[in-house]
C-alpha cells in the first residue's frame, strides 16, 4: 500500500504543478516552421533509450509507440510524467539559454480480452511552439533609410487525445490502430518599432490559428521465440501514420500598442481553412532474453515535403528520417538480496535529419540534424509498478551550415501503475 500511495503521490504533484494542458517546454527557434517542433509517441521508459519502441513491447510500462503491442499489457495500466528541459542557443555573435517544464502525458489502458485486446486513450502534446527572434530591417518605402525592428514570436502548440487497441491475431502476430483528435491554437505575432522614433506605441499584427480534426495510425508486429538458440526472442514491427488534412481556422487582427499591451486592434479575417499534415512510416527491430535484456534498432520517415500550412505553402520543409538505437538490461528481475539487481537500466543513440531547412550566409539551405545521447532507468516501488527516469543530451544544427547550433538537455520522470481492474469476483 505505501508504494501504491507512492505512485498516486507523484502523480498528483505532476498535475498540481502543471498550468495549462500541456503548454510550451522551453523556447526553441526551429519550432517557427511548420507547426512546430513535433513530439514522437513514446513514453519515459522509451526515451531513456531514445525513443525505441516499435518492435519492443513491455510488460510493465504501457506500449504507446506501436498500437498493436498492447495486448502485451495484460494488466490495467496507468502513466503519467513530467517533463523538463533546458536549451542553449548560439550563433556567431550570441548565446542564450532557457529551459521550463511541464506535463508529459497522461495515459491509461486495460485490457478487454487479457492477452488478446487490450485498448486505451490518453492525452499529451503533438506539437510545441514557442520561439522569439528579433532584426533589423529596412523599412519600405523610406525616403531617408530608415530602419525598423522586427520582433517576431510564436507560441502554443496542438494537443491529442487518442484511443488506440491492440489486438492478437495469433500467438506471433498482433495488429492495432490509433484515432487521435487533435486541438488547440498556434499563435504568431509580428511588431515593429522604429528605430529613429523613440515612442512607447507599437505596431503589430497577431495570428491565430486553431486546429480541430482526426489523425488517423496504424501497427503490425511479430515475434519468433527462438532465433539462434531457444532462449533469444526476435521481435519485429511497423508503424504507419495516414495523411490527413486537418481543419483549422485563422484569425488576424492588427495592433497599435503602448508597452506591448494593445490600445487598439482591428480584426482583418476570421476564416476556415485547412492544413496538410504528411503521412509517415515506421520499422522496428528488436532481440531480448526474456526480461534480462533487449537490444532493438528503429528507423522513421516522415513526409515533411508534402506538409502544407494554412496559406498553403510548404515552408522549405525537407523529408525528415529518424534513426534510433538501443536497448536495456536488467541485471536479476527476481532478486530479493538487492534491489539495484531488480533495477532496468536503459541507453540509446539518435541521430534524425529533420525537416528544417535553414539558409546558411551562402544563402544555400542545408537540412538540420539532430543527434541526441540517451539514458534511463527504472526503479521498481512495488512488484508491478515503477518510477521511469531519462534523460537526454542533444545537438541540433551548426553555426557554419544553419547559422543556428542548439544544444539541449532533457529529463523525463514518469510514473507507472500497474493493477488487476475489471475482474469478476468468484465465491466457492
Amino acid at each position: 500500500m505505501l508504494h501504491k500511495n507512492i505512485v498516486f503521490a507523484l502523480t498528483a504533484i505532476m498535475l498540481a504543478i502543471t498550468p495549462a494542458v500541456f503548454a510550451q517546454v522551453s523556447k526553441t527557434p526551429f519550432s517557427s516552421k511548420g507547426i512546430g517542433d513535433i513530439y514522437d509517441m513514446g513514453f519515459a521508459h522509451n526515451r531513456g533509450m531514445g525513443g525505441l519502441g516499435i518492435s519492443n513491447p513491455s510488460y510493465w510500462h504501457l506500449n504507446n509507440v506501436n498500437p498493436a503491442l498492447l495486448p502485451y499489457n495484460s494488466l490495467t495500466v496507468f502513466s503519467a510524467a513530467f517533463i523538463g528541459e533546458n536549451r542553449t542557443i548560439e550563433n556567431n555573435l550570441i548565446s542564450e539559454t532557457n529551459g521550463s517544464g511541464n506535463m508529459a502525458y497522461l495515459a491509461i489502458a486495460f485490457p478487454v480480452k487479457p492477452g488478446k485486446w487490450t485498448t486505451s486513450v490518453g492525452l499529451m502534446p503533438y506539437s510545441n511552439v514557442d520561439y522569439e527572434s528579433v532584426e533589423t530591417i529596412d523599412v519600405v518605402g523610406a525616403v531617408n533609410g530608415e530602419k525598423a525592428l522586427k520582433i517576431s514570436s510564436g507560441t502554443g502548440g496542438l494537443n491529442q487525445f487518442y484511443w488506440a487497441n491492440g489486438y492478437a491475431i495469433s500467438k506471433n502476430i498482433f495488429i492495432g490502430a490509433r484515432a487521435a483528435y487533435i486541438f488547440s491554437n498556434i499563435e504568431s505575432d509580428v511588431a515593429f518599432d522604429l528605430l529613429e522614433q523613440q515612442s512607447s506605441f507599437r505596431r503589430g499584427q497577431n495570428q491565430r490559428i486553431s486546429v480541430s480534426d482526426f489523425l488517423f495510425s496504424g501497427g503490425v508486429a511479430f515475434k519468433k521465440d527462438s532465433v539462434f538458440n531457444n532462449k533469444i526472442q526476435l521481435k519485429l514491427g511497423l508503424i504507419y501514420d495516414f495523411g490527413s488534412t486537418l481543419k483549422a481556422e485563422r484569425f488576424v487582427s492588427t495592433e497599435q500598442r503602448a508597452f506591448s499591451t494593445p490600445v487598439i486592434r482591428d480584426s482583418l479575417e476570421d476564416i476556415r481553412g485547412s492544413i496538410d499534415i504528411p503521412q509517415a512510416l515506421g520499422v522496428g527491430i528488436s532481440f531480448n532474453k526474456g526480461t534480462d535484456w533487449m537490444i532493438g534498432l528503429d528507423a522513421r520517415f516522415q513526409k515533411w515535403t508534402d506538409f502544407k500550412n494554412f496559406n498553403g505553402s510548404n515552408e522549405n520543409l525537407g523529408d525528415q528520417i529518424k534513426i534510433i538505437f538501443g536497448g536495456e538490461l536488467t541485471p536479476e528481475a527476481t532478486s530479493v538480496t538487492s534491489y539495484f539487481k531488480r533495477v532496468t537500466y536503459r541507453f540509446g543513440l539518435s541521430y534524425e535529419n529533420t525537416p528544417y531547412q535553414i539558409a546558411n550566409a551562402d544563402g544555400q539551405f542545408n537540412q538540420v540534424n539532430d543527434f541526441g545521447i540517451n539514458l534511463g532507468w527504472t526503479m521498481p516501488v512495488s512488484r508491478i509498478s515503477n518510477l521511469d527516469f531519462a534523460f537526454t543530451y542533444g545537438v541540433r544544427g551548426n553555426v557554419d551550415d544553419t547559422l543556428i547550433r542548439e544544444q539541449y538537455f532533457r529529463f523525463h520522470l514518469g510514473v507507472t501503475f500497474n493493477d488487476r481492474w475489471f475482474i469478476q469476483r468468484r465465491y466457492n
